[in-house]
């Protein structure tokens, strides 16, 4: 199952998006997943991106693999983390025909998925790939995240590409939308810009509901971190949960 939604957004993302989350995201990372597995252990990253963490956490002595839904942001993490297979696949409906020592998925990506059966059919797919009593850990935002900072506008430009996103949270339905306009220089046409205009979405997810989501699905022994108390700073932890299961 592929996802075209981010595939416009795969080169703004490799640029530009996520280094401040990847720098205090690693140490939690480090501390409540990787510090449980033995030096060489296989790892997943699920929703990998155009992956940069995956390549880091590679760093750490780490056998990696890394799925996610965009074919483009897969190019781009075959690039970034040369010899670790990727594969594209949705974290809902995916078999890679292997088990690993442990998964994670940072950087709230399953709050990219629209709602609990589908967030229930994440767990299970990774659930399936791992070894018996191996660790996952991953985040979601809380509301408390989208009240704060899914509101207004922001951008970015360099010589290279420049984005502008439009953030929008509707409490009624729980529904996140980021719009996001990018430019990009038109190769052979000196002094022209191509535009792109897509959205991207996220859903606020019950954090009680994901906890039984995790149960229902055989993980056990699941412990819940609030971000800001593993070591994240404020501005990044506000409204985040890790979640940390037990296959």
């Amino acid at each position: 199952m592929r996802n075209r939604e981010y595939d416009p957004f795969a080169r703004v993302y490799n640029r530009h998006w996520g280094a401040d989350y990847r720098r205090q995201a690693e140490p939690v990372v480090a501390r409540l997943l990787l510090s449980r597995l033995k030096p060489g252990a296989a790892v997943l990253d699920v929703c990998c991106g155009t992956g940069q963490f995956t390549q880091a956490i590679a760093e750490c002595g780490f056998r990696m693999t890394g799925v996610d839904a965009s074919a483009e942001m897969i190019r781009y993490a075959r690039r970034n983390a040369k010899g670790i297979p990727f594969t594209v696949a949705d974290a809902r409906d995916f078999s890679l025909h292997r088990r690993f020592a442990a998964a994670y998925s940072v950087y709230e990506s399953l709050n990219h998925i629209p709602d609990a059966a589908g967030l229930a059919l994440a767990f299970a797919a990774v659930r399936r790939h791992l070894r018996p009593g191996a660790p996952f850990l991953f985040d979601l935002n809380r509301e408390e995240a989208y009240l704060m900072h899914w509101l207004g506008t922001d951008g970015i430009a360099d010589d290279e590409s420049a984005f502008v996103t439009q953030l929008d949270y509707d409490e009624a339905t729980k529904a996140a939308t980021c719009r996001i306009t990018t430019f990009h220089p038109l190769r052979g046409v000196p002094g022209a810009w191509k535009r792109d205009d897509f959205t991207v979405r996220q859903t606020c997810h019950d954090i009680p509901r994901a906890h039984d989501a995790l149960l229902d699905a055989g993980f056990s022994d699941v412990s819940l971190y609030d971000a800001c108390d593993v070591g994240m700073q404020a501005s990044m932890g506000q409204g985040r949960t890790f979640f940390l299961a037990l296959a």
